[in-house]
């Protein structure tokens, strides 16, 4: 969509600083986006994580999650379209869940009711230190509404009221989320996995009917024969799949599952084949069909072996799964599946998954009928130096075709993580948003290597590529301000600063790989890290300078390799009190650095912040640097929103400086430091974003063309603003 922005960024308060922007003309630019299937210009977004799904008869699709930013944990969809969601299952003490199910009256979604560590109070919440793991029942004719029953609690003050089941109260250090729901017109049947039963209550009512042992009871499946099929051992590294009737008796089970094979979720077929997701080595579908006799036998599997690992090597396609975590069916056969890049929370992470997919395949083709996408949470994103069409996030990878309308330009390629060959990649050990704020560079003949920053700058992961593993993004080294807590990297130095490299190039954190800091207790704490285009590492370190790293060589697996000896330092200017941010430009030697002054000090409460002023130098590393200009930055911390920038990016002759609360991109020239305009969501994203959240949210390029393209980091709906500028 085509804007004319008037120059906010002239205009804005200063609460120390005097404003000294000058206003100029407007701006003309497109607001786009990448990652999502919505724009939100239509109120709509597609959820950034599914953790589990039920299909109706008639193909809706019910997804429950554990969190989506803007509200959308249980939500339903039909034919590529959503088409609602419910309420009050965020914030306010509650959260979504890990199971979901209906029949032809009701959805009943897993979710979960706390009372935020004491603050919340009175009968709609559990006692401090406590929460309620339970149901939430709405009617299928209305999902944003609860449909409440005697018996129920919670959410007095809404459309919610009294539509809440307590299965469980725990205290809040267990987990005790329900990982398995199923229903009938009669029976609802749910798997207490803190108290290894399942719980069979009557649809209807929602009285408690009756329950049975089973270890560690997960996902749930209704045989079309009425009898109950579980994932038992759910957590506990040993799941299986066991068969039951509603009673508890224990019957036929299948036959012994591949080696290898985890299985994530059970749904059965029209024709009453059961299918089981596998989120093992082979990531696909099983398939086993009823005998005459009664038993189950194998039959094909669906999807390609190691979906986008291993032989797809990142390749994304329809049937290459990518960690499922639901599967159903409609009474036309057409299967639907459900992905988001780790599994079921608790298999293989407790996040919030690494980008949700939500695809159906028709009848007995399998050809893809539709796909939805939320792809981008606390994510980043960087273009490809080498390729204008070509734009990473932290473990995405899009192609974009600029012919096509603003926020259908992008296709969904290639994912960089390969959980199965790198288990030790810091993004699945640490969390998937290790992972979340890139830079692509292009190094040692011209070979991509994947930079990406912990949102907060506390540690740089180091990626490289090469032709045998394709999109996947092999771990490769690692920059640490200081030791992590928790067991991993195993064999990290017990103090102070260090770096990793994969000298062996085997992917893992081996003993004899890291490199501690030789100044004793070394700690850069807390700086901002900046990669530039030829690979050196510089740091921001707040109070005590820059320092380089640059790149000295590269090992015989292409790792680069860095030296605290070879490192260079620069003290902090003086105009400074404490360092935000730092981005050096190696092809003109040109360093802009952001921060605190004396007469706007930081502030702890501003931790995140890039500061309120922003100054150029040039001859920075070739002689004695020198102060181009310096320039006040917005900054007003008395208004709401307060007025803070957080991002800073730099392409051709001009700088983006992204607001943290405002949705609001700063443009300045480059060259002289003028305020030229401003840059705001646009219509067809519903004039809104959400907070950068993050130290490393934007980027900008300059294509060939002309155009300038702005990446900015979205934290409210699942994917990358980007904004399209020609001057």
């Amino acid at each position: 969509m085509k804007l004319s922005a008037l120059l906010v960024c002239c205009l804005t308060a200063f609460s120390a600083a005097p404003n000294t922007h000058a206003a100029t003309s407007a701006l003309n630019y497109t607001t786009s986006w990448i990652g999502n299937s919505f724009g939100y210009g239509d109120g709509k977004w597609m959820q950034q994580d599914i953790q589990a799904l039920y299909v109706a008869r008639d193909g809706t699709v019910y997804t429950n999650s554990i969190w989506d930013e803007s509200g959308a944990e249980i939500a339903a969809y039909r034919n590529g379209d959503r088409v609602a969601w419910a309420n009050n299952t965020h914030g306010w003490g509650a959260s979504g869940g890990d199971a979901v199910t209906a029949n032809s009256t009701y959805v009943y979604a897993a979710m979960s009711i706390g009372n935020q560590g004491g603050t919340l109070v009175g009968a709609d919440f559990p006692p401090n230190g406590y929460t309620w793991y339970g149901i939430t029942r709405r009617a299928v004719s209305n999902l944003s509404m609860g449909a409440p029953f005697t018996g129920g609690v919670g959410n007095s003050a809404n459309v919610s009221k009294n539509s809440f089941l307590i299965v469980a109260t725990l205290p809040t250090s267990k987990d005790g989320g329900i990982r398995g729901l199923a229903a009938n017109e009669s029976e609802l049947f749910v798997s207490d996995l803190a108290g290894n039963q399942i719980v069979v209550y009557d649809a209807n009512t929602m009285r408690r009917k009756r329950s049975f042992s089973v270890t560690a009871p997960g996902r749930l499946a209704l045989d079309p024969d009425g009898s109950l099929w579980v994932i038992t051992g759910a957590l506990q590294g040993q799941a299986s799949v066991m068969h039951y009737s509603t009673t508890g008796t224990l019957l036929a089970a299948l036959p012994a599952l591949p080696a290898g094979a985890v299985p994530a979720d059970l749904a059965f077929s029209p024709t009453g084949d059961l299918y089981v997701a596998d989120i093992g080595v082979s990531q696909q579908i099983l398939v086993y069909t009823k005998t005459a006799s009664g038993t189950r036998q194998a039959a094909a599997p669906i999807g390609t072996v190691n979906g986008v690992s291993h032989a797809a090597a990142g390749t994304i396609g329809a049937g290459r799964f990518n960690f499922i975590t639901g599967i159903g069916f409609d009474q036309a056969g057409n299967l639907y599946v459900g992905q988001n890049g780790e599994g079921p929370r608790g298999l293989n992470s407790a996040s919030v998954g690494a980008g949700a997919v939500l695809q159906a395949f028709k009848g007995t083709s399998r050809s893809l009928s539709w796909e939805l996408d939320g792809l981008a949470f606390v994510d980043g994103a960087t273009f490809d130096p080498a390729s204008q069409n070509t734009i990473y996030t932290g473990s995405k990878i899009f192609t974009m075709d600029w012919s096509k309308t603003p926020g259908k330009q992008w296709t969904y390629t290639g994912y960089t993580v390969d959980r199965l060959a790198y288990p030790d990649d810091p993004s699945i050990r640490l969390g998937r948003a290790v992972r979340g704020e890139p830079m692509l560079r292009r190094l040692n003949g011209n070979k991509p290597y994947l930079y990406t920053l912990d949102p907060y700058s506390h540690q740089l992961y180091v990626h490289r590529f090469d032709a045998a593993h394709g999109n996947t993004a092999i771990p490769s080294g690692m920059f640490a301000e200081g030791t992590i807590a928790g067991t991993f990297p195993p064999n990290q130095p017990t103090y102070g600063e260090w770096m990793w490299r994969d000298a062996n190039g085997n992917g893992h954190f081996d003993a004899a790989e890291y490199v501690a800091n030789p100044a004793t207790g070394a700690r850069v704490g807390n700086s901002f890290i900046w990669v530039d285009t030829l690979g050196a590492v510089w740091f921001g370190t707040p109070c005590s300078g820059i320092r380089q790293m640059p790149v000295q060589s590269f090992d015989s697996f292409g790792n680069p390799i860095y030296s605290y000896a070879a490192s260079k330092s620069w003290a902090m200017p003086a105009q400074f009190s404490r360092i935000g941010r730092v981005l050096y430009v190696p092809e003109t030697d040109t360093m802009y650095i952001s921060g605190f002054t004396q007469s706007i000090p930081y502030d702890a409460a501003r931790w995140k912040e890039a500061g309120p002023q922003l100054a150029r130098f040039d001859n920075w590393t070739r002689g004695t640097p020198v102060m181009t200009w310096s320039i006040a930055l917005p900054w007003n911390v008395n208004v709401k929103p307060i007025v803070t920038p957080v991002g800073i990016a730099q392409a051709g002759n001009y700088l983006f400086v992204a607001e943290l609360y405002t949705q609001r991109v700063n443009v300045y020239d480059a060259r002289t430091g003028s305020c030229v305009g401003t840059m705001t969501p646009g219509a067809n994203v519903g004039y809104t974003s959400g907070d950068v959240d993050v130290e490393l949210g934007i980027s900008a390029t300059l294509r060939s063309n002309g155009e300038y393209d702005i990446l900015v980091e979205d934290d409210a709906r699942a994917k990358i603003l980007m904004y399209q500028w020609k001057p």
